[in-house]
């Protein structure tokens, strides 16, 4: 079999992701624009260290609390952002019919609060054999590292992987360190692609 390994991009494949909810929720209870409590959200001095493991999910409430003069408690927070994930039933079918032949891993960019959270919250991802996120590993997409972190985990090597993002930059980085990558824009399309390229479903 050529390709042993399927790596999922979880936001935007796995799972729809209303990210600006929090935002929204915020903005309304501090009566402040949403351009600006978007910003101190997604500030990299803020997220960035987040996504990389590098601070806790304390430490980053605790500075959009200081930034925002956020009242909310960490358990207020930590539902409102956790709160904006809807599982894509299509790929997860999918993924279940792929789990028959073909090894099944997720490669993420997350934080640990998403991670613990969607491990936690639905089952049907007890399909994935791994799971390399950027929280846990200090590295993020579209570095090539990232991508043979994961292949080493695995012990397959590029070719003998398929790797499924719905970000055009990530399936090109996905490319470039040699795996078959497909950008996801529908269920319906992935199964076609994932055929087209011998996968058995």
């Amino acid at each position: 079999m050529m390709h042993q390994l399927v790596l999922f991009d979880l936001g935007g494949v796995v799972f729809e992701v209303e990210s600006d909810r929090l935002v929204h929720q915020v903005a309304q209870g501090l009566g402040r624009p949403f351009e600006e409590v978007q910003e101190a959200v997604y500030h990299p001095e803020l997220l960035l260290p987040f996504e990389l493991g590098r601070i806790t999910a304390t430490a980053y409430y605790e500075g959009l609390k200081k930034r925002l003069a956020l009242r909310w408690t960490y358990e207020q927070f930590a539902r409102a952002w956790t709160g904006i994930f809807t599982e894509n039933t299509d790929v997860t079918a999918l993924m279940q019919q792929l789990r028959k032949r073909h090894r099944l891993m997720a490669l993420t960019n997350t934080n640990t609060l998403h991670l613990d959270y969607i491990k936690a919250s639905f089952p049907s991802l007890a399909v994935l054999e791994a799971w390399v996120a950027s929280c846990d590993v200090g590295l993020r997409k579209p570095d090539p590292q990232f991508y043979r972190l994961a292949l080493e985990r695995a012990g397959v090597r590029p070719s003998e992987a398929v790797y499924v993002d719905d970000r055009p930059e990530m399936v090109e980085a996905g490319r470039a360190v040699g795996l078959t990558a497909v950008r996801f824009q529908n269920g319906k399309q992935l199964a076609e692609d994932f055929l087209a390229i011998g996968l058995a479903l």
